[in-house]
């Protein structure tokens, strides 16, 4: 196997990972949104390894970076402080 194979299916598996943990963790919104970053910019290596720079370049600019951020700033407005989940 080559360098590009084998980095190809370690982001392929951190970006499925990362996004398990960010359906999974429900209770920390905060964690969530930065497991969500953690997709992003795996997903953006993977297409750095597809030679595919400008959408690399677009999808951690504008996903990883403002959609995160507008998403934690509603969190943080919101205040949020007790979850209404029962354990």
């Amino acid at each position: 196997m080559t360098v590009e194979a084998i980095l190809f299916y370690v982001f392929g598996i951190l970006a499925v990972v990362s996004a398990l943990g960010m359906v999974l963790n429900i209770r920390n919104t905060v964690a969530s949104a930065m497991s969500l970053v953690v997709t992003m910019v795996s997903l953006g290596a993977i297409y750095l390894l597809l030679e595919a720079y400008l959408v690399a370049v677009i999808q951690i600019m504008v996903y990883g970076g403002a959609i995160v951020v507008l998403f934690l700033f509603v969190v943080m407005l919101l205040n949020l402080s007790t979850d209404e989940f029962p354990p």
